[in-house]
């Protein structure tokens, strides 16, 4: 389906009202999509296993061909407040695993983590949400949603984790789950260096990192 600029005008006005910094209108010819990306989601990752990341959601060979029935996508970077110290992005896995002694570093990245966690829970999931319902009732009934990494819907109260069904059971929240962006093989960095669009480097250094989702739009 044709996306009007009409459309997207106000696809990207409800966007930034929602908490995005910017909208762009892309093809789903230009989105990376390899089989290898999905190792780092097996090995490294403590979302693995959470029901919007493998082995719930198609597998990279079935997205691929999902894509290819898609002509059009908005790529939508968030609005941030979670800055990342060189210690911290340095570190951050190893933290996760075994907390720093240092107690002023074990509180900063305490706070990252949970940060992290608020701002996905609070602002980009329910963001991506409503751009995808938004699609919907402009037509793009095929519209699909997806997240920057594991879901957060079930957030403790206090952000110092998340209480995922996995494989224990159904999803508390299946209306509203959405597969995570590298768990169906896309490579956001390459896509980005495609697009022209700036690359940020780790380590970060009292760095804003960016958060993108992408809306797949038929």
């Amino acid at each position: 389906m044709r996306i009007t600029e009409e459309n997207f005008i106000h696809l990207e006005q409800k966007a930034k009202e929602y908490g995005a910094s910017s909208v762009r209108l892309i093809s789903a010819e230009d989105i990376i999509v390899e089989n290898k990306t999905i190792l780092k989601c097996i090995f490294g990752c403590d979302g693995y296993g959470s029901q919007v990341c493998p082995p719930f959601i198609p597998t990279v060979d079935e997205f691929r061909k999902m894509l290819g029935e898609y002509e059009w996508i908005l790529l939508v970077n968030w609005k941030s407040e979670n800055i990342f110290s060189k210690e911290i992005s340095e570190n951050f896995v190893k933290y996760s695993m075994a907390p720093p002694e240092d107690a002023k570093i074990k509180q900063q990245h305490q706070d990252t983590v949970k940060t992290v966690l608020k701002e996905r829970k609070e602002i980009i999931q329910p963001g991506s949400i409503e751009l995808e319902k938004l699609s919907w009732n402009l037509g793009y009934n095929t519209a699909l949603a997806t997240f920057p990494g594991k879901c957060t819907w079930c957030a403790n109260s206090d952000y110092s984790g998340v209480n995922c069904a996995g494989s224990d059971g159904a999803c508390h929240h299946p209306t509203i789950r959405r597969p995570c962006i590298m768990g169906l093989g896309i490579r956001m960095d390459k896509t980005l260096e495609k697009l022209g669009i700036p690359l940020q480097k780790f380590p970060m250094d009292d760095t804003i990192p960016s958060q993108y989702t992408l809306i797949f739009l038929d």
